[in-house]
């Protein structure tokens, strides 16, 4: 078993159609990261949120055992040293509180710099790649995290298992039951035996915190 526990939660936390269901209807809106970190322990963020994140101070809303991870959309080159820049001049209190980077680059197109460049990201913040939901080897993704030694977002849905490669795996989900995410946390159980880390992310609009709550004491159950 890891050293580490598996993050649980959504991908967001700041969402209207919430309001009422998982936040109280009547809860201010810059209330909510306080209100979301008393269920659930880490959250997945999408990139305008992690920059309100940064500029409205969260960390003052949640504790110290929070944590974030935070999700980057970089179509060009050009877009990965201007995340460099971007996450160096994050306030030092909140990339204390930041367990990982999520990217989404079109890594088919990724030369020796760029590969330079993903691993200059990956010593700030440990990086899972975003490569969608085709078939690992089919699409060639394997390959390429192998030689870069990352791993690649797992969807459960799409994809039989998590890539063997990285130290830090996230894991996105939606609709499944939870006999369905009892198999899915078993095998990332078995991902993160030694120290690897790993988080597990539901993306549904409608109710994505509730159905993380329910992952949570799944996981706490089975010791994962």
């Amino acid at each position: 078993m890891s050293e580490e526990y598996l993050m649980t939660g959504s991908f967001g936390l700041d969402v209207d159609a919430w309001q009422g269901s998982f936040y109280d209807d009547d809860l201010p809106v810059d209330w909510r990261a306080a209100s979301y970190s008393i269920l659930l322990r880490s959250v997945l963020l999408p990139q305008s949120e992690w920059r309100q994140a940064a500029k409205n101070n969260w960390i003052d809303e949640v504790d110290e055992g929070f944590r974030f991870i935070l999700y980057a959309i970089t179509p060009a080159e050009a877009d990965l040293h201007n995340l460099i820049e971007e996450l160096s001049g994050l306030p030092a209190a909140f990339s204390a509180q930041v367990a990982g980077l999520v990217l989404k680059y079109d890594w088919r197109n990724a030369g020796e710099e760029v590969s330079k460049t993903i691993l200059e990201l990956n010593n700030m913040f440990p990086v899972c790649l975003d490569a969608g939901t085709a078939d690992y080897s089919i699409s060639g993704v394997d390959m390429f995290c192998h030689e870069v030694q990352l791993s690649s977002v797992w969807y459960p849905a799409a994809q039989k298992a998590p890539l063997p490669s990285g130290e830090f795996l996230i894991v996105l989900i939606d609709q499944q039951t939870l006999p369905e995410q009892r198999k899915i946390v078993s095998e990332i159980g078995r991902w993160m035996s030694g120290k690897r880390s790993a988080g597990l992310f539901n993306t549904s609009k409608d109710d994505a915190p509730l159905r993380a709550q329910k992952t949570r004491i799944l996981a706490e159950l089975m010791g994962v």
